[in-house]
């Protein structure tokens, strides 16, 4: 049997077992301090429909193609004993924004292969005539965005996708001495730049010091900050405060959304300055 130090403490986290005294699952996420956070915490213009295909939940526009557009891919990794029904806020907020979601349903993904089979499924779908997403794919845009083990998982999505994903998002990515055996993952080993969100009160999981050593071994451009108020679960459910950056990442990432761009580039890019979040760094970003 594993011990609490591995999978057992992100099975805990990533359900809300954990007491109060180790993690606080409590939501304080202050109203959006800043002009591009408050933008794209809030629903997107875009519909959102939801459904089934090939075992993954699909999250995306209902009116796919619209006025010629092609949509970015973003697929997504649970936390440890979760599922997609565990995330509606941040999965249904981000296909608002125009992006073809797909879940893998495993509660483990902290191999990836799970992350990156959902992608390729998705990727599959855009030239099979028969489904709604034929040709309304932009299949050379595609994301990998996890939580806690699927965080870890988005990491390991990426490195063996061949270059499929051009960005990962890891929220409250797990401290390297968490990772079983398989899910052992290498943020040095990115060719992609990368986004770390924690929350201030997960210090057991991924606490400020696990993300910023993530951080300095990434080398292909990397942000960080860190979430004032919230704890390791605070993705789930509504998405929180999270859904601000989360997106606006995705759209400057994916979709050269200059708005969105000016969170993160620039001579004083929004996020350092943003008092909702502490611990903020951005590197090597264009």
């Amino acid at each position: 049997m594993e011990n609490f130090t591995r999978r057992q403490a992100l099975r805990a986290g990533a359900l809300g077992l954990v007491s109060a005294g180790f993690l606080s699952s409590t939501t304080t996420a202050a109203a959006a301090a800043s002009t591009i956070e408050a933008t794209y915490r809030a629903t997107g213009p875009w519909p959102v429909t939801t459904g089934t295909s090939g075992g993954h939940r699909l999250y995306h526009p209902s009116t796919l193609g619209s006025g010629g557009v092609t949509h970015p891919i973003v697929t997504w990794g649970n936390g440890s004993w979760a599922t997609p029904d565990n995330y509606p806020g941040l999965l249904n907020h981000l296909a608002s924004w125009g992006f073809a979601v797909v879940a893998s349903t495993d509660t483990t993904t902290g191999t990836g292969a799970e992350i990156l089979a959902a992608a390729q499924h998705l990727v599959g779908l855009n030239t099979d005539p028969a489904s709604v997403f034929h040709g309304k794919l932009d299949t050379t845009q595609v994301a990998a965005v996890g939580h806690s083990q699927g965080a870890g998982g988005s990491v390991n999505a990426a490195n063996h996708s061949a270059g499929l994903i051009k960005t990962v998002v890891p929220i409250a990515v797990p401290a390297p001495w968490m990772a079983s055996p398989g899910d052992e993952f290498s943020v040095a080993a990115l060719t992609c730049p990368v986004l770390f969100l924690s929350g201030v009160n997960d210090w057991l999981i991924s606490s400020a010091a696990t993300v910023q050593g993530y951080y300095d071994q990434a080398t292909a451009g990397a942000g960080k900050a860190m979430l004032k108020g919230a704890g390791h679960n605070d993705i789930q459910n509504t998405g929180g405060g999270f859904l601000g950056y989360v997106t606006a990442w995705l759209r400057y990432r994916l979709m050269a959304d200059t708005q969105a761009r000016g969170a993160f580039v620039g001579a004083t890019p929004e996020l350092p300055t943003n008092t909702a979040w502490q611990d903020q760094a951005l590197k090597n970003l264009t």
